[in-house]
């Protein structure tokens, strides 16, 4: 195949692909197969962004049994939870999924409602795997005596750009297809990898446990073969083995979703972990127009600033964010990292930042604050995470601090977005409503929260183009 820069073009590969399964619209049937049995669809969400492709649906930040008893009583399929595992230690990350998992079987039991869970993560293949997934799975082992038949490797991102093909994972850059192991964020400090091939993948993150031969795969042949093809693979399926998912579309993934329904309803059991666009197709949740700038202001505090929180460092969120301060008015407000690390220098920081804050969003004026661009890492992913966690901490202070209600709040990056909702805002339930562009979600407040009844943009630092940080403030103040 003639590629440009030496890598796999998308254009260069569609002549060599089957076409798509001939029914378009299975979305409605995969949605009264949920219905029927009123099963939950539970998707422990490793950070905030994982809710970019659904709308109309809740998403909890924490996980006690009053809580999900509301959530279960619900009649809808899918509810969220945020984890914020991906921002926490390993130890951290494995007593919170055992948790949910002892919490939600307790409830389940009471309510007589099955589930399953998702494990949603990140769509450039960072995260806890296997740990996650380990832990579910054993913990619904030791509470219920029965064992997943397989557990679903499902990185594939479509609003992200992020597919699955002859099963290495690509991340679309344009119509480039860059190797996922190949970009920045396999060098992730904490989270980083070495190997694109899925299968070798598994086998370098379970350190050996599971082999490349010993995983399961899904091809697009079989997938675009239609339900059938796809039902009678997934039937073989057992032990609790990876299943790699080859994905290039919703169809691919609709047609996935529709043989998974119909193994699980002859006794097959599943484990997901995923990107976001599996919740949708798998929830049956139907498309939604992007949001319009009515949804995306506060009601009441139209003469306030917006307030944008940029703590993500990917080259991407950096390029976004020199976009919006050279093309538009918005006050930058420059958190240096340095200082917030220093104990004698870190309240004076903070004290700066919040009284400008304050006073120009009482004024009317957008502001954006954002972390220094120079990112400061060690060696140690342990401290590592704790310096992310201090610069996180401060941006959550700056938050809490408010005393003027902005009309929107943006917060750019996975931790950041997080640690905003659950402490800076107080959130426990919030309502996704959409997104505002592609990847890109909007939370409303609940009553409980600092600010109830807000827009709450969840903005991953990984997502869009150059411009879309720009265009989203601009569609709010158009």
């Amino acid at each position: 195949m003639s590629t440009h820069s030496g890598k796999l073009s998308f254009t260069s590969i569609q002549p060599h692909l089957p076409a798509e399964w001939k029914e378009v619209n299975l979305r409605p049937l995969i949605k009264q197969m949920n219905e029927a049995p009123h099963k939950k669809i539970i998707v422990l969400d490793d950070d905030p962004t994982g809710v970019q492709t659904v709308h109309d649906i809740d998403v909890l930040t924490q996980w006690d049994k009053e809580l999900l008893r509301e959530t279960f009583e619900k009649q809808e399929n899918v509810f969220y939870i945020l984890t914020n595992t991906r921002g926490l230690d390993a130890a951290a990350a494995e007593r919170i999924n055992r948790e949910i998992a002892e919490n939600v079987q307790a409830v389940a039991s009471e309510t007589g409602t099955k589930f399953v869970f998702v494990s949603r993560s990140d769509s450039t293949l960072r995260g806890y795997y296997p740990l996650e997934t380990d832990t579910l799975s054993e913990t619904m082992n030791r509470l219920t005596g029965k064992e997943y038949d397989g557990h679903l490797i499902i990185p594939a991102f479509f609003e992200g750009g992020r597919i699955t093909y002859e099963n290495t994972h690509y991340i679309l850059d344009g119509d480039t297809m860059l190797p996922a192991h190949e970009s920045e964020f396999a060098k992730d400090k904490v989270f980083g990898y070495k190997q694109g091939d899925l299968t070798k993948w598994v086998a370098e993150k379970t350190e050996g446990r599971f082999q490349p031969e010993d995983c399961f795969v899904i091809t697009l042949d079989q997938l675009r073969s239609g339900p059938d093809a796809v039902e009678e693979a997934l039937m073989k399926v057992q032990g609790n083995r990876p299943v790699i998912i080859n994905a290039l579309s919703y169809s691919d993934l609709d047609v996935l979703s529709l043989a998974l329904l119909r193994a699980e309803s002859k006794g097959k059991s599943f484990i997901f972990r995923t990107a976001a666009s599996f919740v949708k197709s798998y929830g049956g949740i139907p498309d939604l127009d992007y949001l319009p700038k009515e949804k995306l202001i506060a009601k009441g505090q139209e003469a306030h600033g917006g307030l944008i929180v940029v703590g993500s460092y990917v080259q991407k969120t950096t390029r976004q964010l020199e976009h919006l301060l050279n093309n538009s008015d918005i006050v930058p407000l420059q958190l240096i990292v340095e200082k917030i690390l220093d104990p004698t220098e870190r309240l004076n920081e903070l004290k700066r930042i919040i009284d400008e804050v304050n006073e120009r969003l009482a004024q009317g004026e957008n502001v954006v604050v954002y972390s220094s661009r120079r990112l400061v890492a060690v060696d140690n992913k342990a401290e590592n995470l704790q310096i992310s966690r201090t610069v996180s901490t401060a941006l959550v202070q700056i938050v809490q601090s408010l005393k003027a209600v902005p009309k929107f709040i943006i917060a750019k990056g996975g931790i950041t977005s997080s640690d905003i909702a659950t402490k800076g805002l107080n959130i426990r339930k919030a309502r996704v409503l959409g997104q505002v562009s592609a990847g890109v979600p909007v939370w409303l407040t609940g009553d409980e929260a600092k600010f109830s009844g807000i827009p709450y943009i969840v903005f991953p630092g990984n997502v869009g183009t150059d411009d879309t940080l720009l265009d989203t403030v601009l569609k709010i103040e158009s």
